[in-house]
């Protein structure tokens, strides 16, 4: 016996030793040993009252497993009741024993491995058994066993678990002809043979068992969430297989992983990320409004330092003053410094675009907005022709904006000559700083 035994031990770990570890814990060949506490549900010493009889009851078994789930299984039990059966020549306590053939079914097995491996875990397989045979209870019966349980993968290559069975025996020598008992204990499996390929019912790469135990994904559908990408691809990349936009930017993850290989290729964005380019915009935002969401620069495509997200004047012009809403500032008063014109002349100079265009975008930001335009000379030469010369050039600057979409309405001028000097006109500078256009907001709060 003790031969047996040591060489039954051998052969488990030299088997085990060259199993893949990509496929099921479980072997194609399994031995079993199950130890458990019972008690009759049925015949004469099921529970009377008070009165219950307990029993222990060992099995040994091995299974064979022809495919995933279904293997076929032999088991031999043994063990005794507490209680006698009645007309038994036993008169403390009945024995018992049965040899029965049957068939488990593994409806999950994991695949990754055992605790004590890398990558490895905890779990294991569901089982679920049924055998028919013989019983040595009321002397000789036929009977019927089923059984249900879980099983840990705890140490290459010893599985534990618990289990609950129940058997039904016709025949006997007892007028009841029928007895029954119910058990919970706990079993020891060893896989004797190499592994057999996890159940993945789906063709996700994830096995059944793991998609229910740990990712709470549908093993009967390989896009669990419907995002276009395949369960087991956004496990190993890191999406959420239960929720198409894993990462809250209004793009479903197969829209960003677009060629579905859990790589960030070419123009596509993160699925991961939110903010792939982290400027500020999420990917979905950029996406829908025709922006890049790998490139950060677009993030603020009128480059007035505040986001598209939160930019409520888009088109702001270059060096324009906005609020936090990205819109112009107008104030009461306004020098626009940079709308130049030929000498002596109404006739606007082309480098003067850049503040006309903030002038516009004052204009387009501020729709209530009603404003004077008023023009400013120095003091060389005549009043009369300044005052002229100044009020012109306001109407040039007004022309320009009507012709850009302002209402003429919301406009009026006024020369104001060389009367509203800023500066001294006894140098170059302060001239310069004196022939201006300004904007005075007429209808201003303050």
């Amino acid at each position: 016996m003790k031969r047996v035994a040591l060489w039954v031990f051998s052969f488990c770990v030299v088997s085990s030793a060259n199993v893949d570890v990509a496929h099921a814990e479980s072997g194609r060949l399994n031995l079993h040993l199950e130890g458990a506490l019972a008690t009759p549900i049925a015949g004469p010493l099921q529970a009377d009252g008070d009165n219950v009889t307990y029993g222990g009851i060992v099995w040994v078994g091995a299974d064979y497993q022809i495919k995933s789930p279904f293997a076929l299984e032999l088991v031999l039990g043994g063990g005794f009741f507490g209680d006698p059966y009645p007309n038994h020549l036993m008169d403390s306590g009945t024995p018992y024993f049965t040899a029965a053939a049957g068939a488990r079914f593994r409806f999950l097995d994991n695949r990754e491995g055992y605790l004590n491996e890398e990558g490895g875990d905890i779990l294991g397989n569901l089982w679920v058994s049924a055998h028919l045979g013989y019983h040595l209870f009321d002397e000789h019966q036929f009977g019927i066993d089923v059984g249900v349980g879980y099983e840990a993968s705890i140490v290459k290559p010893l599985q534990i678990g618990v289990f609950l069975r129940s058997a039904i025996m016709f025949g006997g020598a007892y007028e009841s002809n029928v007895d029954a008992y119910i058990a919970l204990g706990v079993s020891f499996s060893i896989e004797l043979l190499g592994r057999v390929a996890a159940l993945d019912s789906d063709g996700d790469g994830l096995s059944d068992e793991r998609e229910v135990n740990e990712h709470g994904t549908a093993p009967g559908n390989p896009d669990t969430d419907g995002d276009g990408l395949n369960d087991g691809l956004e496990v190993r990349t890191g999406t959420d297989p239960t929720n198409p936009d894993t990462d809250g930017d209004d793009l479903q993850d197969g829209q960003e992983d677009a060629n579905a290989n859990g790589e960030v290729d070419g123009t596509e964005s993160d699925p991961r990320n939110p903010d792939t380019d982290a400027g500020g915009v999420p990917d979905g935002y950029e996406i829908t409004n025709g922006t890049n969401p790998r490139n950060a620069a677009d993030d603020d495509e009128d480059g007035d330092s505040v986001l598209n997200t939160n930019d409520r004047c888009p088109g702001t012009a270059p060096g324009t003053e906005v609020d936090v809403r990205g819109c112009a500032i107008i104030r009461a008063r306004m020098v626009l410094p940079g709308i130049n014109f030929a000498f002596d002349s109404a006739d606007i100079l082309p480098e003067s675009e850049r503040t006309l265009n903030i002038a516009l975008t004052i204009l387009n930001d501020n729709q209530q907005a009603e404003v004077e335009i008023g023009g400013h000379t120095d003091n060389q030469g005549s009043r009369q022709h300044n005052m002229r010369l100044s009020r012109n050039r306001a109407n040039a600057v007004r022309d320009w904006l009507v012709e850009h979409g302002i209402p003429a309405n919301r406009m009026r001028t006024r020369g104001y000559g060389p009367d509203r000097p800023v500066a001294s006109n006894d140098t170059e500078t302060g001239q310069a700083q004196n022939r201006r256009i300004e904007f005075t907001h007429l209808n201003h709060d303050e």
